[in-house]
């Protein structure tokens, strides 16, 4: 009677010993959290394709307002600022058309203030600016066309005269060398050069 109730007893106090689960069933568990991860990033990340998908006109054109109003820029300045911050092509053609349509956005009235701007600070030749607006991103066409158009107002050689005049006296032929390649260095061609600095030389040196 002792013995049975003593097997009782220890049958009710035994501790359950785990038992090892079956490589496979874990192997099948594990791809199964694995999957379910998975499925959780790829629907969050369609909910943020589908957040900038239906945000997104409004989103790249008021990212373009934004830089234009901190400072002036061409079409392809634009283009590439939208660019590289993840617009693609269609949505930045259409943010490109509304800002021209809305005239936020005039590469010919972009050269033109860039000249005047230009001019403001210092005197320069046609080179140089031309120079300038094609590396804003300004087309050719309009570069060439907005540079010509302004200095049928101004005269080149004028322009190269404001330099001299501010390079003091020029004593000596190695002063003159100088100049002369400041005026190249600020666009003016050879023959505004020659014709500013030409009547400057001591009579020896013209005679050479």
């Amino acid at each position: 009677m002792s013995e049975k109730r003593e097997a009782g007893e220890s049958s009710r106090f035994k501790v359950p010993v785990p038992t090892t689960q079956n490589p496979e069933l874990r192997t099948q568990n594990l791809k199964s959290r694995q999957s379910r991860a998975s499925q959780t990033d790829d629907e969050i990340r369609s909910r943020r394709n589908a957040f900038r998908t239906a945000s997104s006109p409004d989103r790249w054109l008021q990212l373009a307002v934004r830089a234009l109003a901190r400072r002036d820029r061409t079409t392809a300045q634009i283009t590439e600022l939208l660019a590289a911050q993840g617009a693609s092509p269609p949505q930045i053609r259409a943010v490109v058309r509304r800002l021209i349509s809305l005239k936020y956005l005039d590469d010919a009235a972009f050269a033109a203030r860039w000249i005047e701007r230009r001019l403001a600070r210092m005197p320069m030749g046609c080179a140089r600016l031309q120079e300038e607006l094609l590396a804003a991103g300004c087309p050719e066409r309009i570069a060439r066309a907005t540079v010509r158009a302004r200095y049928r107002k101004v005269s080149e050689r004028d322009l190269a005269m404001q330099v001299v005049s501010t390079a003091g006296k020029l004593t000596s032929p190695q002063m003159l060398g100088r100049v002369a390649r400041l005026l190249s260095q600020r666009g003016f061609g050879e023959d505004t050069i020659e014709t500013v600095i030409g009547p400057l030389m001591p009579e020896d040196v013209r005679s050479v």
